[in-house]
């Protein structure tokens, strides 16, 4: 019997030799050592230009090597489960309808022609969700902080400081791959960088200096790079390309390179792995914006992070803008390194007020925009509370009936006056009564939505003014009718009085004096109703049945957890023989989801016994909790009919032993039935001895067969979605079919190999 050549086998080892030889070539980056800025630069690319051309329809074939896992394609724009070869596109509607070849820098900036060596450059070519890339377009990558959702990415009004138009944002896990393409192109094809800035390009690319990127181009990218480090994943790619199209991209090789060019490392010589690593301040993003708050007269406070890496010398701290200010002003490069914190306050009363917070050593450098407001009244968010301190406002040094307009609210006055330098619990301005029975200040403006408390301070103006009385009121029809909260009556002491109401809708106050004689009043402080907390929701839907064959890869699922109003890191865990992902790269029996919730991937941790499997699966967001149900199977090798983990001489025996009146439950017959049919007979045995013979005892999953039949080939296939392929003699794919159940494929005369993941069959077709 002529020995079956098994193709798939052929192909797993060439695939595990190229990965086992996977490396920078000795000597590759000579010639770009000891150089720093244009000339490394210049270095770099004479070492990765003139690659080895692909041709267009090459890169479906590339695809197969440089981006997929098995049979799925590694898709960068969405989540969707791509069967290679099978789901090309193609027309589309939606996500998750085919896939097709993407530019990751639009064909469009250099004018679509084919002919360009950049146009099927593997380093910048991936396959992504079709309908995705058609809503990508030509825009840029970047920020967009408010985008609307594409896939996994977002696309939008750009939110990176220096550019303000469309542009799309890819998932997190990419951002570092898409921005080391850039650098690789910028680098690649830096001699021609003037012929890739039609239309958009030319906010990203540019030939006027050696940099070959905007300004914007060059800060967005290196946020990108420096946040999301080289992968494996990105890694592996790498050595894929080089091995198809023989260049490699220095800036997955060394990372550093990207700081030596365009960020901390310039003017500096480069060696590779040697030298320290460049100094980096990761927080705060250079260029990014911070709102303060706004100031209700007690000024208002941020914190900010300020978080760096490799730093070796202090960060000083500098603000600018009216009503700013900024502590610490100073920090060491070990806090710097470890993460601490710098306070931004606001005590300005600028309506809309600006200013620039400065983070800079001899290393680094950012700038925070900053932006703040002060409130002058009338509106209090919900459980916000307001406080009048009549700092800062012209001064009455006279009891008059007049119209004051305070920090936070308009008042009207009877028989008051604003002192400076008057008794005072905070600052160095209060308001004073006078020593009739009439004085009273009510304010000229309503609260919306309306206060839950008002509070003051007050204290006598001398000792020899009698002890006065004050009622507290409020009016809810703009100071038609009031209605009495409580009294009190203050002495020589500064002391705080606080009154507790609930009032709904519009709502305003008044302070009258009732008896005695002068008194001082400061910082009334109004608290408006609070919000009832919305209740976090938290769901989770179940993935389906998981299957895997005895020892094989298991098949990958998904599930989503779906959260609302919730601001808890979600912890998603599972039990039992099952682990999960967020990127089907690092797995693990529990991971971590955003608040909003997100995708997660299940798969069986343990293939190598044969069962049925349950586990639960948990997600957690503080006190909310939710289960879900994961099941699995593991069943046996094709063939492995004692279940002992091995195809060998000894499952034929038990085979024969059951057909010969023997226990089935010592069996697995679905393992047994070797040759497809629907039941287990001696034709079996016969197809089991030819599995031993043929060498392809490694099989590890049901059988398909294939023949020759009048101009073509007949397929026969019992796995559903399997796709096979035709290999002519000279290792020519001549075509790709998923034959569920029955099919003919029309062939010319001649030799064929019929591949697929469970064996390879040869035909003539005469």
């Amino acid at each position: 019997m002529k020995k079956k050549l098994n193709l798939f086998g052929l192909m797993l080892a060439v695939l595990v030799g190229m990965q086992a030889n996977a490396a920078v070539p000795s000597g590759y980056y000579t010639n770009a050592q000891g150089k720093s800025d244009q000339a490394l630069k210049m270095a770099l690319h004479k070492i990765i230009k003139g690659h080895t051309k692909r041709s267009y329809d090459n890169l479906w074939t590339d695809f197969k090597t440089t981006d997929c896992n098995g049979n799925i394609i590694i898709d960068r724009y969405s989540d969707s489960q791509f069967i290679y070869n099978t789901n090309k596109c193609g027309t589309y509607n939606s996500v998750g309808d085919c896939y097709n070849r993407e530019h990751s820098i639009p064909k469009s900036w250099w004018g679509n022609s084919d002919s360009d060596t950049a146009y099927t450059d593997l380093h910048h070519m991936f396959p992504v969700d079709g309908w995705v890339n058609a809503e990508r377009g030509n825009y840029p990558f970047g920020d967009c902080a408010n985008g609307t959702p594409k896939g996994t990415g977002k696309r939008g009004t750009c939110t990176f400081s220096g550019y303000n138009g469309i542009v799309f944002e890819v998932a997190d896990e990419y951002k570092g791959d898409f921005a080391r393409v850039y650098f690789y192109f910028a680098t690649r094809y830096m001699v021609r960088m003037s012929d890739y800035t039609s239309g958009t390009g030319s906010v990203v690319f540019t030939s006027s200096s050696y940099l070959g990127l905007t300004t914007w181009a060059i800060n967005q990218l290196l946020e990108w790079h420096r946040n999301d480090p080289v992968s494996t994943l990105e890694t592996t790619r790498n050595d894929n390309v080089y091995s198809i199209q023989r260049n490699r991209n220095p800036f997955v090789d060394y990372p550093e390179l990207v700081e030596y060019i365009w960020g901390n490392m310039k003017g500096n010589t480069w060696t590779p792995g040697g030298g320290t690593p460049a100094p980096t301040l990761t927080s705060p993003t250079n260029g990014s914006t911070v709102n303060v708050g706004t100031n209700t007269g007690s000024g208002v406070s941020k914190s900010i992070t300020i978080k760096g890496s490799n730093l070796t010398t202090a960060l000083t701290v500098s603000i600018s803008g009216s009503g700013f200010s900024v502590t610490p002003t100073s920090i060491s490069a070990n806090n710097a390194n470890n993460g601490t914190t710098v306070t931004v306050s606001y005590n300005g009363t600028a309506t809309n007020a600006t200013g620039t917070l400065t983070i800079s050593s001899s290393e680094v450098n950012a700038t925070v925009n900053l932006t703040a407001s002060y409130n002058s009244g009338g509106s209090v968010e919900p459980g916000e509370e307001i406080i009048e301190t009549w700092e800062g406002i012209s001064t009455y040094q006279s009891y008059s009936t007049t119209f004051i307009q305070g920090h936070a609210f308009a008042w009207n006055t009877n028989d008051v006056g604003i002192w400076s330098g008057d008794p005072h619990a905070n600052g160095t301005q209060s308001v004073r009564f006078g020593r009739t029975a009439s004085s009273y200040i009510a304010m000229a403006e309503d609260v919306a939505d309306g206060a839950c408390k008002i509070s003051f301070y007050a204290a006598n103006w001398g000792s020899n003014d009698a002890t006065p009385t004050l009622q507290v009121q409020y009016s809810t029809n703009g100071g038609s009718n009031w209605t009495t909260v409580g009294t009190c009556s203050p002495n020589l002491t500064w002391k705080q009085y606080s009154f507790d109401l609930n009032v709904t809708g519009d709502v305003r106050f008044k302070i009258a004096q009732t008896a005695g004689a002068r008194l001082n009043i400061d910082d009334i402080a109004i608290t408006s109703n609070p919000v009832a907390p919305v209740e976090p929701t938290l769901s989770i839907t179940a993935p389906s049945a998981i299957v895997a064959v005895q020892g094989g890869a298991s098949t990958i699922v998904t599930g989503t957890v779906f959260a609302e109003n919730n601001t808890n890191a979600i912890t998603l865990t599972v039990d039992g023989n099952f682990e999960v992902s967020l990127n089907k790269v690092n797995w693990a029996n529990s991971i971590t989801l955003d608040p909003t919730g997100e995708n997660y991937y299940v798969r069986l941790k343990n293939t190598a016994t044969i069962g049925y499997y349950q586990g639960q699966l948990a997600a957690v967001a503080g006190s909310k909790q939710v289960f879900a149900d994961v099941e699995g199977t593991v069943q046996a090798r094709l063939g492995d009919v004692n279940k002992d983990g091995s195809v060998t001489i000894s499952d034929v025996t038990a085979l024969i032993d059951y057909l010969l009146g023997g226990d089935a439950s010592s069996i697995d017959l679905s393992a047994a039935n070797v040759n497809g049919d629907q039941g287990v007979t001696i034709s079996d045995v016969t197809a089991l001895i030819d599995m031993l013979l043929s060498g392809s005892s490694t099989m590890n999953a049901p059988q398909w067969d294939a023949m020759p039949t009048v101009g073509g080939i007949y397929i026969e296939n019992l796995i559903n979605d399997e796709v096979l392929e035709i290999y002519d003699m000279d290792g020519n794919c001549q075509g790709v079919v998923k034959a569920n159940g029955n099919c003919k494929v029309e062939m010319p005369a001649g030799i064929y190999l019929v591949s697929g993941d469970t064996r390879s069959r040869k035909v003539v077709v005469k």
